[in-house]
């Protein structure tokens, strides 16, 4: 982590260090009562690639050809700043398969042991709080022992099954519906999640749930990192998930930085993006 980043945007460039670098934006005072700051992040190949398929595997991984501790580092960092954490049922389902990338942030190692004492300096909790959208509400509660320390939600639609929902607020999970089929809709899940006091929201789940935030026009920052790997295939996954957004959602370059030292022999663009006015 000690090799720094070369800032490219905006100018003038200049040498950066890596750690701390997101820590920065501050972002759990960008939200307000009546309306959280919501922000996102991917890591994808040059050819667009932030999962592909695996022999061993029966869900998708981040490709070993891209991810990286440099990488995950920020990763660490956006949690931090987090009051809440917005995963997906699919996540817990990898669990139970031993398929998910790790456990939820922030990481209980020592080389983070500065996000969570920055945390605390913030008056933050020790953890983000967790809300799992999830249409189906397929989601194995042996999975969610790990996390209940937190505070758990669980987002899903005025229709959802009745039985599960029954199930979930039997195991002291706060299930909030948000949409008039079994699809969560996010111009209502906002509101609902302000009112619980949330006010800095990370949406670190895959390309359905990011899709849910585009076509609700929620998304405040979109953190993009670029691995300069080509990867090719035929079975990945790529940022969103959905029907063509219409109109498509332009997004505004608020800063780039070069980073040369991961991946090997290739680097990486680190990029925050923001909604065109």
């Amino acid at each position: 982590m000690q090799k720094k980043i070369t800032r490219l945007y905006p100018l003038p460039a200049e040498q950066c260090e890596l750690e701390g670098l997101y820590l920065q934006h501050q972002l759990h005072t960008r939200g307000s009562i009546d309306r959280p700051f919501v922000y996102s992040n991917f890591i994808t190949s040059l050819d667009g690639r932030i999962a592909i398929a695996s022999s061993d595997r029966e869900t998708h991984t981040v490709p070993p050809a891209i991810g990286n501790q440099r990488d995950w580092r920020l990763y660490q960092e956006l949690a931090g700043q987090a009051d809440l954490l917005i995963t997906s049922g699919r996540f817990y389902r990898q669990s139970m398969l031993g398929e998910a990338q790790d456990v939820l942030p922030i990481g209980s190692s020592s080389e983070y042991a500065d996000i969570r004492e920055w945390r605390s300096k913030q008056g933050l909790s020790a953890q983000p709080d967790i809300a799992i959208i999830s249409s189906s509400l397929d989601i194995p509660l042996a999975a969610l022992e790990p996390y209940r320390s937190r505070k758990l939600l669980v987002i899903t639609g005025a229709a959802a099954d009745a039985d599960k929902t029954h199930k979930l607020q039997q195991h002291g999970i706060d299930v909030i519906h948000a949409g008039s089929g079994k699809q969560v809709e996010g111009h209502l899940m906002l509101p609902a999640l302000a009112t619980r006091g949330y006010r800095s929201i990370y949406a670190i789940a895959g390309p359905a749930v990011f899709y849910t935030l585009l076509k609700a026009q929620v998304l405040d920052r979109l953190y993009l990192t670029i691995a300069q790997q080509l990867l090719g295939g035929n079975v990945f996954d790529t940022l969103t998930s959905g029907p063509l957004l219409a109109p498509a959602q332009g997004m505004q370059l608020v800063q780039l930085y070069h980073d040369s030292h991961a991946p090997a022999d290739a680097g990486q663009l680190l990029g925050c993006f923001e909604p065109g006015a």
